[in-house]
Formats: structure tokens, C-alpha cells, sequence
């Protein structure tokens, strides 16, 4: 069952007032342009999963408040039963595969990201602490990995420090299947 969330930027601007900080101060504190911050507040842009957990940080909150209901814990994850979610006008739906456990190192996903020429705008290069692994399933996918491109076909991987600034894209026609392991969880 997938949940559409769409108040991603709606609840991160009412956080903010809320705090009595202003778009420039919460844009520095989570690592991106106030211009980009606005557009996600009124819904004009899509946030990647890194910026939102800056945006908890920055707005000193858990990112599961910007989730309309936390993700269950499950020793099996059933392929009919996976929680699967996506922010709206975001290229990426993700169907979480790892379970929740007390200090659980590791979250795994399905991915399928739509064509980049349809969808919204993302966020910039985005870094953080850990490392991701993704292997493709279907499609061609493009990493950004600081200013170097790389070009993944199905059956290819990459691995790298979650540190190095970075973002991908579906260069397909049609939609691109990931396979992702991010380490630490961040759900």
C-alpha cells in the first residue's frame, strides 16, 4: 500500500514558523539555497530523503514527523504488505524492504524513479554521514557523484560515501528500478 505524501512542505514551513526561524536561517542550517526551501514549501519543488532528515535536524525534530504515520516494524517484509511512499511531484517512489528494530543499521528499498525530463525539479547535490549501495534493475540511471556523471545500465552497481555530494536521475523513456541499501537508516 503506498501513501502519497504531499504535505512534506507544508509541515516544514509550520515547523519553522513555529520556531520563530526564518527561510534563510532553516536553508543554512539544512545545507540548501532559501530559494530551493521555498519552492518545497509551496509545493513547487520535491526534497530528497537527505534533505529532509537536514530539515529535521535544522528544525530540531525527528524526520518521521514529516510522515503521516511511522513505518511498522516487521521481521519479514511481505512483497503484498511493503510500506511504500512518495513525496508528490517526486520522480522516486520508495517501497521500504528492511524492517524497523531498535538500532537498526540499514534501510533497504525498491526504487522506481520516472523519466528526468517528467518530473519537478530536485534539490541539489546532497551529502551526508554513511554510505549507499544501489544496484539497477531496469533502466538507465545517471549518478552525480560531485561534479563526475556515471552511467549505470541493469545488472550495474555503485557503492559510495554518503559524504561525497550527490544525486541521480533516470535517463530512461520509461521507469527505472533500483535496488538500495543506505547505511545508517534514516526511517
Amino acid at each position: 500500500m503506498e501513501s502519497k505524501i504531499a504535505s512534506v512542505g507544508l509541515i516544514a514551513k509550520e515547523m519553522r514558523l513555529q520556531r520563530g526561524l526564518t527561510l534563510e536561517e532553516v536553508a543554512e542550517r539544512s545545507g540548501c539555497t532559501p530559494g530551493f526551501l521555498s519552492q518545497v514549501e509551496r509545493n513547487k519543488a520535491v526534497p530528497s530523503i537527505s534533505l529532509l532528515y537536514s530539515l529535521a535536524k535544522a528544525l530540531d525534530t525527528q524526520v518521521t514527523q514529516f510522515f503521516p504515520e511511522p513505518i511498522k516494524a516487521a521481521k519479514i517484509v511481505r512483497h503484498q504488505s511493503r510500506d511504500s511512499f512518495h513525496f508528490e511531484g517526486s520522480p522516486t517512489h520508495y517501497s521500504l524492504l528492511t524492517s524497523k528494530f531498535p538500532h537498526s543499521g540499514i534501510d533497504g528499498f525498491l526504487l522506481n524513479v520516472i523519466p528526468a525530463h517528467k518530473a519537478l525539479p530536485t534539490d541539489e547535490h546532497r551529502a551526508h554521514e554513511g554510505e549507499e549501495f544501489y544496484y539497477v534493475l531496469k533502466g538507465v540511471v545517471r549518478f552525480w557523484l560531485e561534479e563526475e556523471s556515471y552511467d549505470l545500465y541493469q545488472g550495474d552497481s555503485i557503492h559510495f560515501r554518503s559524504n561525497v555530494p550527490h544525486r541521480l536521475e533516470n535517463l530512461s523513456d520509461d521507469l527505472s528500478e533500483i535496488f538500495s541499501i543506505i547505511n545508517p537508516a534514516i526511517f
